[in-house]
């Protein structure tokens, strides 16, 4: 079988194979400037008429390593404990405080490039064009206690110089990822990406230690629906509550009130978390907290720093530190609709982050014969668990089921608890090309360049193509379970 190579070299696309004559001009690839005006997109083509000033995406990623980042990693010199998560986690958040800082009082005047952050490639067409934000988690009327509308979710990515220099390892200066294309996809009507592998060293899609990616998360319920955003920082972001909705109100793009409820700070940190190489951290608007300085309002969920593999807990509902757990440490002060949405065993997982099924489906299998069992509120997934999958084929769904969350594996089978290993610098399947745990770079940015590719290909290169009628257009898994939650 022959293979076919996406080779990258100083801008150019070439496209070889590895027994034969090259067979396509360049005029049958992506040309570099098509390829770089869709990875660096500013934004949707959907904006409103009465502004002038919009979103600007900040893709210009160090080529070389720089010497910066959350230089705590060498202070801090021990692993993380539950007993001094706290301390850790405090000194992670005065990093991010700048950045934190200014984002919210500055709003949609906000720029990345000013503070020196970065954003992922290939979002520009779900990205609203005032703040950059794209879908992010819904969440299903009833997640939180009195609140019984659903909410879309709306996040905001942003990388400090050092996490940005591995997207530039990735995506070269035009946005193209060096691929090998199997050659069976030119005669195949299934879409690109289970017929490509990353032709890349392993450790360029590793982040380098001391890397920080700080996520901001925002609702569209804001304290007149929801009580526990009274108060909460209001942005403004132009986009669709929902595509797929038959209400004009959700529909069309508009201008929408969104109030800033989750944010979470990771770090590249081996040496407190040795076993994963990443501390995960999440702060949650707290409107019980009197202060003038709104980062104060921004308390501690918890944070976690490995999946507590040997902890093997049924699908309860738990709501504050399990003593169990040895790699993660809840805040039980947190306001209480921060801790309704734990993931499984009380492993972190934010309101946001979706780590709860609401009537979750279970396939439980007694003596061979495989029933189902529906659970009112199923904890069955954490922050690092849902990450573990990012790599360059979605062969593993991010949550743990076989058939993109209509049913779940049960908490005591194998197939469960391979999304509950620690692992690091290696894949989640064999093989595989990993992104270290980043979900953006795979299931956001990698996804929509495949994508792209898949369209091309489809579309110019039709004469070497199976014919394009019937042909199966690129799907993300992920979006079409995300919105099935608020159906």
């Amino acid at each position: 079988m022959k293979t076919f190579f996406l080779s990258l070299t100083l801008g150019s696309l070439a496209l070889c194979s590895c027994s034969e004559e090259k067979k396509n001009s360049k005029s049958d690839l992506p040309p570099d400037e098509l390829v770089r005006k869709e990875a660096f997109k500013n934004h949707s083509d959907s904006i409103p008429k009465d502004r002038t000033e919009f979103f600007k995406l900040n893709a210009d990623y160090p080529r070389t390593q720089p010497d910066v980042g959350f230089k705590l990693i060498n202070d801090f010199n021990e692993k993380i404990t539950v007993q001094n998560a706290e301390k850790y986690v405090s000194g992670l958040k005065d990093y991010a405080s700048p950045l934190i800082t200014k984002m919210i009082n500055e709003k949609d005047k906000f720029s990345a490039k000013d503070v020196g952050w970065f954003h992922e490639p290939w979002m520009g067409s779900k990205r609203d064009p005032i703040m950059g934000t794209y879908p992010g988690n819904p969440n299903s009327a009833g997640t939180f206690k009195g609140v019984n509308k659903n909410q879309e979710g709306f996040v905001l990515v942003l990388y400090d110089p050092l996490a940005a220099f591995t997207i530039g390892e990735v995506f070269d200066k035009n946005g193209n990822v060096p691929l090998e294309i199997d050659s069976a996809y030119f005669k195949s009507s299934k879409p690109i990406n289970s017929f490509i592998s990353v032709d890349l060293n392993k450790d360029k899609g590793q982040f380098k230690e001391g890397s920080v990616i700080v996520k901001f998360a925002f609702s569209e319920l804001n304290g007149d629906e929801w009580s526990d955003m009274q108060d909460a920082p209001l942005f403004t972001i132009y986009n669709q509550l929902d595509a797929q909705s038959t209400d004009p109100y959700r529909n069309r793009f508009d201008y929408k009130k969104v109030s800033l409820f989750q944010i979470d700070v990771v770090v590249k940190d081996s040496k407190a978390a040795p076993e994963t190489g990443w501390v995960f951290t999440t702060f949650v608007y707290d409107k019980n907290i009197k202060s003038n300085n709104i980062l104060d309002k921004f308390v501690p969920l918890g944070a976690m720093w490995g999946m507590d593999p040997e902890v093997d807990t049924d699908f309860a509902t738990v709501e504050v530190q399990n003593q169990k757990l040895t790699q993660t440490w809840i805040n039980d002060n947190a306001p209480y609709y921060s801790r309704e949405t734990l993931g499984w065993g009380g492993r972190l997982s934010g309101p946001n982050d979706g780590a709860v099924a609401l009537q979750g489906v279970v396939d439980v299998t007694n003596k061979g014969v495989t029933k189902t069992d529906t659970i009112a509120r199923l904890p069955m997934t954490s922050c690092m668990s849902c990450h573990a999958p990012s790599q360059q084929q979605i062969s593993s769904f991010l949550l743990p089921s076989s058939n993109k969350g209509a049913t779940f594996f049960n908490y005591n089978t194998p197939e469960f608890l391979r999304y509950n290993r620690n692992l690091k610098g290696e894949s989640f399947d064999p093989g595989q090309f990993s992104f270290d745990y980043n979900m953006a770079m795979n299931f956001k940015s990698m996804n929509a360049y495949l994508a792209f590719l898949n369209k091309y290909y489809k579309s110019k290169n039709s004469g070497m193509m199976k014919s394009s009628r019937g042909s199966e257009e690129y799907e993300d898994s992920f979006e079409e379970f995300r919105r099935k939650k608020i159906d």
